[in-house]
């Protein structure tokens, strides 16, 4: 086991700078689960801590009741996060990202994060929180395999999804069909 500090840096998001510019975009909260939200701008930061989404990146929000990590999106990649969310950046040498997403999302990474969370209307996760988080950490070769075999659920569930929506679908438009047909 290895806290999260030790496989990955666990950075602080930053306030956007006031000012006209609005060349910078920023993710906030409500974008890791609304892809369709438009990003908030504002001007380029100025803190030294301000980094940029890379694609191995992690965003963990640090308030709200549901916690778990999210991979950005495309249109994520090179924006800085928003005061409310961490970023977490594997060291791609000792962690493989995927896992380390699954790792995280693990019901007993949240069950740490959660017991570590402060009270409140809005429960927050301290950021020291985050980087003691206790995570497995197998061998590279088997960190692969267990991300791999993530990604595939996580797919099959998608693809559930969809099918029950496309279920619901047609079964309404048949249900439809049926009230407009002449009995």
């Amino acid at each position: 086991m290895k806290h999260l500090s030790e496989i990955a840096e666990v950075l602080s998001g930053i306030l956007p700078p006031k000012g006209a510019d609005r060349d910078a975009v920023y993710v906030q909260i409500k974008d890791l689960r609304d892809y369709n939200s438009e990003f908030l701008r504002g001007a380029a930061p100025k803190a030294r801590r301000a980094t940029r989404i890379a694609v191995h990146d992690l965003l963990v929000p640090s308030r709200g009741d549901q916690l778990a990590a999210f991979r950005p999106t495309p249109d994520m990649i090179g924006a800085f996060v928003g005061l409310d969310v961490y970023l977490v950046r594997p060291a791609i040498r000792r962690v493989d990202p995927d896992f380390l997403f699954i790792a995280l999302n693990d019901i007993a990474a949240v069950r740490q994060l959660k017991a570590s969370a402060t009270a409140g209307a809005l429960p927050r996760i301290p950021k020291q929180a985050l980087d003691d988080v206790l995570l497995p950490l197998p061998s590279m070769e088997k960190q692969r395999r267990i991300a791999r075999l993530g990604i595939l659920a996580a797919d099959c569930e998608r693809l559930l999804r969809q099918r029950l929506a496309a279920e619901a679908k047609l079964n309404a438009a048949l249900i439809s069909r049926l009230l407009r047909t002449p009995a």
